[in-house]
C-alpha cells in the first residue's frame, strides 16, 4: 500500500489485527506488544524497532543508520538491508536462543 493509502487508513495487514490479543487490549497496546516481541529477535543483530505515532515503524542499526517501514512484515527486509546479510526470524538457533533468553 502507498503512503497515502496508509495514512487515509487502508486495509490493515494481517499481522497488525488486534484478533487473538485481549479484548481489553488496545491496538496500540497491540501495536507495542508486536514492537517488544520484534525487538527481542532484533537485539541479536543490534538493531531497534520503534514505533512512530502508530502509523510507521522506524528501524535502526548499530551504526545509527534508519529506515521507516509501514509494515511490520517489511521490517525484516529492511533489516537485511540495513544488516547488508539476510536475517531469518523463523531460524530454529535464534528462537532457541529467544527460548532459553524467556525461561531464565
Amino acid at each position: 500500500m502507498c503512503g497515502l493509502c496508509g495514512s487515509l487508513g487502508g486495509e490493515e495487514h494481517w499481522a497488525t489485527r488486534t484478533e487473538g490479543f485481549a479484548a481489553a487490549q488496545t491496538r496500540r497496546a497491540g501495536r507495542l506488544a508486536r514492537v517488544r516481541v520484534a525487538n527481542a529477535v532484533l537485539a541479536g543483530f543490534a538493531m531497534r524497532l520503534d514505533d512512530w505515532q502508530g502509523s510507521a515503524f522506524v528501524l535502526s542499526g548499530a551504526t545509527g543508520r534508519r529506515e521507516i517501514v509501514d509494515q511490520l512484515p517489511q521490517v525484516w527486509e529492511a533489516a537485511e538491508r540495513l544488516r547488508g546479510r539476510p536475517i531469518d526470524p523463523l531460524d530454529p538457533d535464534l528462537i532457541a536462543r529467544l527460548a532459553a533468553r524467556g525461561a531464565q
